[in-house]
């Protein structure tokens, strides 16, 4: 799984296009001042017409991504075609305001002085750094991914930047359902079952919280004892339909409690909700393990 949010270059522009921060993760530079003094006039432009939408330019190979605060002041993110915007939107947010808040009065210099804002680069690797994890655990999610709440996660978040607030108001009522059914238990499958919402919209309002760093997920991998005769006499008393009870014999050899839904579904060459199907029809004797994507690392507010 992809862990590189595929960044290449951040930079920060005052109004009038005038650089005063440069970040590259490639030791070199790409955006220069003739293109950072087009991209400030575009923006102009679009303010100009009303057009708020116009967040980003397409070049071969590469893309711009800007995020532009009511001051005029510019961020620039130059990644790599295929690159995460969802994600890439909200760290490119972030960076705008932790940048803000620290050189709040450098910013508003009539000549501002480029070795005052160079010691940020340790709060953007700081940052890349996070959600690099992030990254890996959105990239993970799936209908077999069992999502938990990070409540002191949440309740930081909530004190800090009312977090519960705005995520009703993207989300409303279904969004509350989302995460009053997180408990550490049901997958992403079992909760839109529950609350009768389709698996997509589940996922979305999912990695929304994951993207905020308030939920972890852990991946179900299954686990049956391959030689065990009660088992067998157990699938004879339940009487398994005989396309279930062939399926299952395939597979339980790989139900170790290793491999996942997902990865067992395709060696199989069968859709991973056909093996849950079957899987979740023998009850009890199917061991659950929960395995976590990755240990997230503490969130940074």
């Amino acid at each position: 799984m992809d862990k590189k949010l595929k960044v290449l270059e951040f930079m920060v522009l005052k109004s009038g296009g005038v650089p005063v921060f440069h970040y590259s993760t490639q030791g070199t530079e790409k955006l220069d001042e003739l293109l950072s003094g087009f991209l400030s006039a575009i923006t102009s432009f679009a303010t100009e017409f009303g057009e708020k939408s116009v967040q980003s330019l397409t070049f071969e190979g590469s893309e711009l991504l800007y995020e532009e605060l009511p001051d005029n002041t510019l961020f620039i993110f130059l990644v790599e075609t295929g690159a995460s915007k969802k994600i890439l939107r909200t760290i490119l947010r972030e960076l705008a305001t932790r940048f803000m808040k620290r050189y709040e009065s450098e910013i508003k210099m009539d000549v501002p002085i480029k070795e005052l804002f160079m010691s940020f680069e340790t709060e953007v690797r700081e940052v890349f750094t996070y959600y690099e994890e992030i990254l890996y655990i959105t990239s993970s999610l799936s209908s077999f991914v069992v999502p938990s709440i990070r409540r002191d996660v949440l309740r930081e978040l909530n004190e800090k930047e009312g977090f519960i607030d705005a995520f009703h108001r993207d989300y409303g009522a279904v969004g509350t359902r989302i995460l009053d059914s997180i408990d550490g238990k049901k997958s992403i499958y079992e909760i839109s079952g529950k609350i009768g919402l389709l698996e997509e919209d589940t996922s979305e309002i999912i990695e929304y919280l994951s993207i905020s760093g308030v939920i972890e997920v852990s991946k179900m991998c299954p686990q049956i004892g391959t030689n065990d005769t009660r088992f067998d006499a157990y699938l004879d008393l339940i009487g398994l339909p005989r396309k279930d009870y062939q399926l299952l014999q395939r597979a339980r050899s790989f139900c170790t409690g290793e491999k996942t839904v997902a990865e067992i579904a395709d060696r199989l060459s069968v859709t991973a909700e056909r093996l849950y199907e079957v899987l979740t029809k023998l009850g009890d004797s199917v061991n659950w393990k929960l395995v976590k994507v990755s240990g997230l690392p503490q969130r940074i507010i």
